[in-house]
C-alpha cells in the first residue's frame, strides 16, 4: 500500500513539475530568439521574434500589407522581423537581390499549400525543372505580338468586350439601375481567357441572372446568395479564402484543409460552382484536338498528363476570374468617382484612330498603371527563402543567413508615401512625365517604376501578365470611348482590400448605380 502511495505522489510531482518545466523552455526559447539568433539584430516587434503566430494571424485577418506598413514605418527600417525566421523588406534597391538576380532566390515551402486538388501547378511547385518544362510549352502565348493580333477589333475577344459593354448598357435601362461591376468583370475575365487561351469561352457574360434562386440542402430548401453572380465565383472565393491560412507548415495547413474541406463542399452554391468549372474544363480536353494551339494541347504535347492538365487549366481559369477582374473593377469605379480623369481620357482617345495601339497612349497608360497599383493581384509578401547551401544574404546592412524567409509586400510598396505622395488616392498623372505629382524628375519616375510590380517580379512573375495587361487596355478603352459610365455613381466611398495572398474585395461586390 504505501508503495501505492509513493508511486501516486511521484506520478503527482511530475505532473506539477511538467507546466513548470514547459514556461522555463519557452522563456529560454524566448530568450535565445530575441538575444542570439542570427536575426536577433534585425529590427522589429519582439513579439514577432519570439513566435510565428503574429504574423499567422496578421495573415488569417487579411491586414498583412497595412501592419508591415506599421511597423516599417515605426522602427525606421527597411529591414523588418516579423516571425523568427523571416522578414518583410520595404528597400526598392533590394527587389533585384531577391526576385531577379540569378533567377531569383527560391521560394519557399508556403507555396506548396497552393496545389491544387493534390496537384503542383506551375505557380505552387517549387521544382525549377518541373515549372520550366509547363512554362515553355505554354509561355509563346503570351507573347505581346500573339496576343495584339488576338485583341483585333474583329476577333472573337473584341466581341466579348462589346458584350460587356452591352450587358452594362442593358442594366442601365432597368428600374433603379444598378450594376455589380466586380461580377461583369469577373465574367468578361473567364470569357476572354477562356476564349484565347482554350479556344472556348466558359460563357460568364452569357450566363443569366436568377435572382432568388434556390436548392435544396439538408432537406431545406436554401437561398443562394451567388446565384445571380457568375457561376464561377463560389470555386474562385473557396481558393482565396485558404490564401488565409498559407503561411502555416505545410502539415498544419494539410490538417486544417481537410477538417474544412467537408465543409466546404458540402455548401450547395460551392459545390455547383465546382461542378460547373469541372464540367467546362473536361469539355475542353474532350473537345480539344492537339492541331489546335490551345493552352491545353501545348501542355498535352509537352508530355503532361489529362488530369493534370485538367487542373493546370483550372488554376489559370482561377488566376482569370480573379486576379484581372478585380484590377479592371478597381479601374472602372475610380473612373466612374472621377468624371474628370474620365473626361481625360475620353479626350485623349478621340485625337487617335481606333486602331492605334492602346499601351502607346500615356494617359491610358497613367490610367492602368495607377489601378494596378491600387488594385493589386498579391498585396502580400512573395515570399522567397535564403538559399540553404549558401552564405545568406545583406539587404541593407542586414545580415540575412541560410534559411531565412524574406519578401517583399506590394501593398507595402504600392503605398510608401515618399515613392507615391498621397498613396491612397486614384492619382494617375503621377505615371506622366513633367508634372507635378512626379516632381518633373526622371529619377523619381525611374523609382516609381521599380517600386510597383502588381504581377510579382523575375522568373516566377505572373505568367498571364501580359494578358491581363492587353484586356486592361483594351476594356477601358472601349467603355470610356462608349460612354456607358456617364451618369454613374458608386454606392461605396472606398474599395475595402482583404489582403490575402490574393487581393479580395470585401464582400465581393463593387456597385455602381445610376440616377
Amino acid at each position: 500500500m504505501g508503495l501505492f502511495h509513493d508511486q501516486i505522489s511521484n506520478i503527482s510531482l511530475i505532473i506539477s513539475i511538467v507546466p513548470l518545466f514547459l514556461v522555463v523552455l519557452l522563456a529560454l526559447i524566448s530568450f535565445y530568439r530575441l538575444y542570439f539568433h542570427p536575426l536577433a539584430h534585425v529590427p522589429g516587434p519582439p513579439f514577432a521574434s519570439i513566435s510565428s503566430i503574429c504574423i499567422y494571424a496578421i495573415c488569417y485577418l487579411g491586414v498583412e500589407g497595412r501592419v508591415l506598413m506599421y511597423y516599417h514605418t515605426k522602427y525606421h527600417t527597411s529591414v523588418l522581423r516579423i516571425s523568427p525566421d523571416a522578414v518583410s523588406v520595404s528597400c526598392g534597391e533590394a527587389l533585384h537581390q531577391i526576385y531577379i538576380a540569378g533567377g531569383g532566390l527560391p521560394k519557399d515551402a508556403r507555396y506548396q499549400n497552393f496545389r491544387v486538388e493534390g496537384h503542383d501547378t506551375i505557380f505552387s511547385t517549387l521544382d525549377q525543372n518541373y515549372r520550366n518544362r509547363r512554362a515553355k510549352a505554354v509561355l509563346s502565348l503570351f507573347a505581346p505580338n500573339r496576343l495584339q493580333s488576338a485583341f483585333d477589333k474583329d476577333g472573337e475577344i473584341a466581341s466579348l468586350v462589346r458584350r460587356f459593354i452591352a450587358r452594362i448598357e442593358d442594366e442601365k435601362t432597368k428600374p433603379n439601375p444598378r450594376t455589380d461591376i466586380l461580377d461583369l468583370s469577373s465574367r468578361l475575365s473567364i470569357d476572354i481567357l477562356t476564349a484565347y487561351l482554350f479556344r472556348k469561352v466558359y460563357g460568364g457574360l452569357a450566363e443569366p441572372v436568377q435572382c432568388n434562386s434556390s436548392a435544396k440542402e439538408g432537406g431545406r430548401t436554401k437561398t443562394l446568395h451567388w446565384a445571380n453572380k457568375l457561376s464561377a465565383t463560389p470555386f474562385v472565393l473557396a481558393i482565396v479564402a485558404f490564401g488565409r491560412f498559407s503561411l502555416l507548415p505545410n502539415w498544419l495547413f494539410s490538417a486544417i484543409f481537410s477538417t474544412l474541406v467537408g465543409r466546404l463542399l458540402s455548401d450547395e452554391e460551392v459545390k455547383l460552382s465546382m461542378q460547373s468549372v469541372s464540367r467546362f474544363t473536361d469539355s475542353v480536353l474532350d473537345a480539344d484536338h492537339t492541331n489546335l494551339d490551345t493552352y491545353q494541347s501545348r501542355l498535352r504535347k509537352a508530355g503532361v498528363s489529362r488530369d493534370e492538365t485538367l487542373i493546370q487549366c483550372k488554376a489559370v481559369m482561377f488566376a482569370g476570374a480573379d486576379s484581372t477582374a478585380v484590377m479592371l473593377a478597381t479601374i472602372l469605379f475610380h473612373l466612374v468617382r472621377q468624371p474628370e480623369v474620365r473626361e481625360s481620357l475620353r479626350a485623349e482617345l478621340a485625337q487617335h484612330p481606333s486602331s492605334v495601339d492602346p499601351q502607346t497612349l500615356p494617359y491610358l497608360r497613367a490610367v492602368v498603371r495607377e489601378g494596378l497599383r491600387l488594385g493589386m493581384a498579391n498585396p502580400v509578401r512573395l515570399t522567397r527563402m535564403v538559399p540553404l547551401n549558401g552564405a545568406g544574404l545583406t539587404i541593407s546592412g542586414y545580415h540575412l543567413p541560410p534559411g531565412t524567409k524574406v519578401g517583399a509586400a506590394a501593398y507595402v510598396f504600392h503605398h510608401n508615401p515618399s515613392v507615391f505622395p498621397e498613396p491612397f488616392a486614384f492619382r494617375p498623372e503621377r505615371w506622366l512625365p513633367g508634372t507635378k505629382e512626379t516632381h518633373t524628375n526622371a529619377q523619381a519616375q525611374r523609382i516609381q517604376d521599380r517600386d510597383t510590380f502588381p504581377f510579382g517580379l523575375g522568373s516566377r512573375a505572373c505568367l498571364g501578365r501580359n494578358l491581363a495587361n492587353h484586356q486592361l487596355y483594351i476594356v477601358v478603352k472601349e467603355v470610356v470611348k462608349s460612354g456607358v459610365l456617364e451618369g454613374a455613381r458608386t454606392c461605396t466611398d472606398k474599395i475595402d482590400i482583404i489582403e490575402w495572398f490574393n487581393a479580395e474585395i470585401k464582400g465581393h461586390e463593387l456597385e455602381i448605380a445610376w440616377q
